[in-house]
């Protein structure tokens, strides 16, 4: 599979724990800090208001756009149980068999509104490949230093992303694989798909049923706002 680095929005170091919120916080947002990025996904109505508030983070140093294209590793611990997985952008087309179960109509429906009114994918997708020792080994060269992000949240469980000083090593280990599901974001990878741009995912050889709950990647973290060929 064709893999590359991506230029997303993401908070400064000191500010992740503030801004990153679980996945499923599409509720209410009373009480909740002004810097949570649970007010984009469950704090507006309509599309234009979506892209007010995340342009309102951007304003205000909550979020910051990358300078050059980059790669991550990502790794959420909680309760004993623990995953890792590549922030990157995807080539759609090595995902053809995966695409058809993807995502519902109206998944699809809400991914291309956010690519189109948003200017945004506001969430990486979540996706098995096969296991590689390649991988695993520059993970642990890359994971053997000091984590951009590092904290704790109000869940107990604890994330963390390291900067990949190689991507071209990671694109070359990658060409070999294969992806087998598409855990979660079905309706970003497909809406990218019809637009023929590349999607952010996170890519994992863990096993995907453990990104739920405290395990799940935290949003907030790597937001794609102009998503590219």
């Amino acid at each position: 599979m064709h893999i590359a680095p991506a230029v997303t929005l993401r908070p400064p170091k000191a500010r992740a724990v503030e801004v990153a919120c679980a996945p499923d916080a599409r509720t209410d947002v009373e009480g909740i800090g002004s810097a949570s990025f649970a007010r984009v996904l469950g704090g507006s109505i309509g599309m234009p208001a979506v892209r007010a508030e995340l342009e309102r983070l951007e304003r205000e140093g909550a979020l910051v756009a990358d300078p050059e294209p980059r790669m991550f590793v990502y790794r959420a611990v909680h309760a004993g149980k623990r995953w890792m997985g590549l922030v990157c952008r995807v080539d759609t087309r090595d995902l053809v068999t995966l695409l058809p179960n993807a995502a519902s109509d109206a998944e699809i429906a809400v991914a291309h509104g956010d690519l189109t009114a948003v200017g945004a994918q506001l969430a990486p997708a979540l996706v098995q490949v096969e296991a590689s020792d390649d991988v695993g080994y520059l993970m642990v060269c890359d994971t053997n230093e000091r984590p951009g992000y590092h904290f704790v949240a109000a869940d107990g469980s604890t994330h963390s992303a390291w900067q990949v000083h190689h991507p071209d090593a990671y694109a070359t280990a990658f060409a070999e694989l294969d992806a087998t599901e598409i855990r979660t974001g079905g309706g970003q990878v497909m809406a990218a798909h019809r637009e023929g741009t590349m999607p952010l995912a996170i890519l994992t050889s863990d096993d995907v049923s453990a990104a739920t709950g405290p395990l799940a990647p935290r949003s907030g973290l790597f937001v794609m706002s102009h998503p590219h060929p």
